[in-house]
């Protein structure tokens, strides 16, 4: 069956649209039916798969109030009606023309110039032909020209008929007309299919409502987070159904509403209104639903894969609290550099937020949405970090995994790689990032590919490179490298201006994260706290506020609770380490590491903190005393 029909209320049009079809090879199913018949006739054809209805006059007319698809009607052309004026002035000249409105209409208009005289006889309806066609012959009409069913009636009464008949022009537009109408109705046909298919299988539930508030659509995940019944729900006003939604306020006001809360039974639902808007007319509300529970979980997911493996930087510049114009100058310098392309250089003492200043530097740059992978030289044997950094291939050592593993260069494609502590990478391993830096290009452990990267570089250190370039201890070459943009922090005792906004957000942090109430601090305590030195800087400050959090919730800071705290690391006498020179550099290093160690109860951080070395440096002493005592054992 042809996706088109015309239905002709005449055999002789009938005739002429197959021959216009064969002629332009058409698929068009044509079928005689006027008028009552001709709407039968259409509904057959739409049974049988027509989704366009062809035909002309009253019988289109009659077809498009009855029949639930498009109807495209053949056109009347003027040529046509004077065509059938002419013909009918040779049979008189007082001439009704007879026939639906869209079909006469204007016809008036022709009588100078053809010499006669017109009457319209508008026929709105089948029914009425016989009545109006009788009324003009009382009025002494001569002729009659119309369409088909005038043109019927005419002649049952005696008079003298024309039919005003349309050319294969005339047919041939209205079948393109109709392909063109066919074509969009299949494709609007298809965009409400997938429209459907969407709402059907989203998992928000999805709620519409018109322009009175009346519910006009619920998807099935609405049904399920709601608990609905979508055709008891729709039609009903949305504040009987939905009591707590603000629907009504949102048609009323136009303004959308979202992330506002809402409880659906015993679920909590997250719910997002917007305004439908037509020009400038609120013609309607869509609301959507998630089931919080779900949220979370899915967000719980998303962190424990994405910040676990240290891929996301979560600061910005806007979570670095300060009123220093020290800082101030220093987040201003920062933000220039993001826009920028270069290594960055960060030098600062323990817990002065470098990688705070690292994150938020990424996430102002244009790889804010590529990763931000982030490895602490210190924190990693040597052994360890070669492979970490630029990966290996299967079997490249033993152990190593099947497959082979990505280094942290290539996890930092597209994104930002901030190397922590850059002062303790030995000088084998800065020889090898020297060159990926030279050739934007890196090659696995056990590998014979070379792998370019577009990674950015982000260094951070404690210690002076410029002095340890002096002692041969850090490469001049990759110095200047690294140090292409520089940041300098202060520590937090050069900026003690600082400490009553970073004691506000701190405890307010860390009373949420711990369910507790908020100490509270005098001016004098907190004018303690800013004579303090602070050697860990805020990472100092935040475990000390953690403490009095803990012993303090609630309660004001005394003098002696933070003389507690602080005594110990600040007004303690510290003991005095004595040793004879004897033996050599090396035997004198060992003891001076073995008494600290003591001295500090095996505490090796704070061993670190004494001496002014690196874990990495004490682990590998240490690791290098016992192979040397294993082997003297092994010896006797």
């Amino acid at each position: 069956m042809s996706h088109l029909a015309l239905v002709a209320p005449y055999t002789e049009l009938a005739t002429l649209a197959r021959q216009v079809c064969k002629e332009l090879d058409e698929d068009v199913a044509v079928a005689t039916g006027d008028l009552a018949e001709g709407v039968r006739v259409a509904r057959d054809l739409v049974t049988k798969g027509a989704e366009v209805i062809i035909s002309r006059g009253g019988t289109a007319t009659a077809i498009s109030r009855q029949v639930e698809v498009p109807v495209v009607e053949i056109a009347v052309s003027a040529f046509d009606l004077i065509r059938a004026l002419a013909r009918a002035r040779d049979l008189g000249s007082y001439i009704g023309v007879a026939g639906f409105r869209n079909v006469i209409y204007g016809t008036k208009s022709l009588e100078s110039a053809l010499g006669v005289h017109i009457e319209e006889l508008i026929i709105e309806a089948e029914e009425e032909a016989a009545g109006i066609i009788a009324e003009g012959r009382s009025m002494g009409l001569e002729v009659i020209v119309g369409d088909a069913v005038s043109v019927r009636s005419a002649k049952e009464m005696g008079l003298q008929a024309i039919l005003v008949t349309s050319g294969k022009e005339a047919i041939s537009q209205a079948i393109r007309e109709a392909r063109e109408v066919a074509t969009v109705r299949r494709r609007e046909r298809a965009r409400a299919e997938q429209f459907k298919a969407i709402l059907d299988f989203a998992y928000e539930g999805i709620v519409a409502t018109d322009q009175e508030g009346r519910i006009t659509l619920v998807n099935p995940a609405a049904e399920k987070i709601l608990g609905l019944t979508a055709h008891r729900a729709v039609g009903r006003p949305a504040r009987e159904v939905l009591p707590g939604v603000p629907l009504d306020q949102v048609l009323q006001s136009g303004q959308k509403r979202l992330g506002e809360l809402h409880r659906a039974g015993n679920t909590l639902v997250a719910e997002n209104i917007i305004p439908v808007i037509a020009g400038r007319e609120t013609v309607g509300a869509v609301a959507t639903f998630q089931d919080v529970s779900h949220l979370q979980a899915v967000e719980a997911r998303a962190r424990q894969e994405l910040y676990l493996k240290g891929h996301v930087a979560r600061y910005t510049f806007e979570d670095i609290v300060t009123q220093s114009p020290v800082m101030a100058r220093i987040i201003k310098r920062a933000r220039q550099f993001a826009a920028a392309e270069a290594t960055v250089l960060i030098n600062g003492e323990t817990g002065t937020g470098k990688e705070m200043v690292a994150q938020s530097i990424h996430n102002a740059s244009r790889r804010r949405d590529g990763p931000f992978v982030a490895v602490n030289c210190a924190a990693v044997p040597e052994n360890l970090l070669e492979s970490e950094l630029f990966g290996y291939e299967e079997g490249a050592f033993t152990g190593a995994r099947k497959g082979g593993k990505k280094g942290l260069f290539e996890l930092a494609h597209g994104g930002t790689l901030f190397l922590d502590e850059i002062g303790e990478l030995s000088l084998n391993l800065q020889a090898r990032l020297l060159r990926v830096l030279q050739q934007k290009a890196i090659m696995r452990v056990g590998g014979d590919r070379v792998l370019p990267v577009d990674v950015r570089i982000i260094a951070a250190t404690h210690r002076n490179l410029k002095d340890a370039v002096a002692r041969d201890a850090f490469r001049r070459d990759l110095y200047y490298r690294l140090n292409v943009l520089q940041i300098n922090l202060p520590p937090l005792r050069e900026r003690p201006e600082d400490l009553p906004l970073l004691i506000k957000a701190l405890v307010e942090k860390i009373s949420r994260r711990a369910g507790r109430l908020p100490p509270i601090f005098s001016e004098e305590i907190i004018a303690r706290m800013q004579a303090y030195s602070w050697p860990g800087n805020v990472r100092e400050l935040e475990n000390i506020l953690e403490r009095l959090v803990v012993l303090h919730s609630g309660e004001e800071v005394e003098a002696g609770d933070l003389d507690e705290i602080l005594e110990p690391a600040e007004n303690q006498p510290q003991p005095v380490l004595q040793l004879a020179l004897r033996g050599t550099l090396a035997e004198m290093e060992g003891e001076i590491i073995r008494r600290t160690l003591a001295l500090t109860g095996n505490n090796k951080e704070e061993t670190c903190r004494r001496l002014g070395l690196s874990k990495t440096t004490l682990w590998r002493r240490l690791k290098s005393w016992q192979d040397e005592g294993q082997r003297r054992v092994n010896g006797n």
